[in-house]
């Protein structure tokens, strides 16, 4: 009984662990001057460009400083310092928010644009070349258990 309550656990893990090796993967088939770039960024600095360019999808604008704190489970303060740094680095831009004078928004430069860029585009190429052995009902049902799961964690945040 106990292998069947952990293979939901062993099955994700499994799906997050080939998630992380193709971007790593991704990672070192970019050009060297493009890592250079992301070497020098910490771990919460590349989160933060992640998270960016995910929260400026549907706002385009850029993003509130407080948004961007939330997602990444990090003070204001802390996160006007990330911030700050990444457009010292030149990969964030900081604009006035049409909306709050008081406030800003934040999105991904030209640069930070092109370094996503390059690394998604190598990702989205290994993961075509790995769906064509993916039927689709298999497809739709990795998306169902995807969104069920985002729905899930999500409505409880």
């Amino acid at each position: 009984m106990e292998s069947l309550q952990r293979q939901p656990h062993d099955v994700f893990m499994k799906l997050l662990n080939i998630t992380d090796d193709l971007r790593r993967d991704s990672f070192k088939q970019t050009p060297a001057i493009h890592q250079k770039k992301m070497l020098g960024l910490t771990l919460r600095q590349g989160s933060a460009i992640g998270q960016i360019r995910i929260l400026t999808k549907e706002k385009p604008e850029g993003i509130a400083l407080k948004t961007l704190a939330s997602h990444l489970n990090m003070t204001v303060p802390a996160t006007s310092l990330l911030v700050e740094t990444m457009v010292t680095k030149g990969f964030f831009e900081r604009n006035p928010n049409p909306e709050d004078r008081r406030a800003i928004c934040i999105r991904l430069s030209e640069k930070g644009e092109a370094l996503c860029h390059d690394v998604n585009a190598r990702m989205e190429a290994e993961l075509d070349r790995l769906s064509v052995h993916i039927t689709e009902e298999e497809l739709a049902a990795l998306d169902s258990i995807a969104t069920k799961m985002g729905r899930l964690y999500y409505d409880e945040k």
